[in-house]
């Protein structure tokens, strides 16, 4: 059974030890890993991850009605902190695409629901060291190539973008490792949602 919560729509200013605060009383917490705008939480007992999902989805937490599901496996495990000091960290599987010329208020929400019109998101995320840049990643390949044909100049919010193969991007195996700065969509796919994703929005 799944231990590992998936926690979306979180304050930007939230802190890991605010989260382990909502949590307290709902079983001991083996792992807490906040990002900007998401976090993980594990707990130690699966019988406390299933009662935080039922208690906590959708209640205020620090002014907002946070996201408490349970974490898709496919999901890394790695934050974008422990990747930056890990570079050889695994990737989820996925195939690759960059979407270029995003206009500056597109969420990674936004960028996944557009990408959801070709196929299975396994990720999406916006990138953030380069300006009008984002991230989908499909499944299989067949929704990959489909997005870049039907996707690459459509408008995305108010923007025509472009959708192209990522050409660093070697699909999912065993042996390809990347360093990854991704968020979690949400468990079961995201990561990135992780950002990490997934896709059964």
């Amino acid at each position: 059974m799944n231990r590992r919560l998936y926690l979306g729509r979180l304050p930007p200013d939230t802190r890991t030890e605010d989260v382990a605060k909502f949590f307290e009383g709902y079983g001991r917490i083996v792992d807490c890993r906040v990002m900007t705008g998401f976090g993980f939480v594990e707990f130690e007992s699966s019988r406390d991850a299933e009662d935080a999902v039922h208690n906590f989805n959708g209640k205020s937490f620090m002014g907002a009605n946070i996201v408490v599901e349970f974490a898709k496996e496919s999901r890394p495990r790695r934050d974008v902190y422990e990747a930056d000091r890990a570079p050889r960290a695994r990737r989820p599987p996925g195939y690759r695409l960059v979407v270029s010329g995003i206009s500056r208020d597109t969420s990674w929400q936004d960028l996944k629901d557009f990408g959801r019109e070709a196929g299975s998101v396994s990720y999406a995320d916006i990138d953030r060291d380069k300006a009008g840049e984002g991230i989908l990643e499909y499944l299989s390949r067949d929704d990959a190539e489909r997005a870049v044909k039907e996707l690459d100049g459509k408008d995305l919010r108010g923007n025509s973008v472009r959708v192209t193969l990522d050409p660093t991007d070697r699909g999912p195996g065993p042996d390809n490792y990347r360093r990854d700065e991704r968020r979690d969509d949400r468990g079961g796919r995201e990561p990135r949602e992780d950002r990490y994703a997934r896709d059964d929005r």
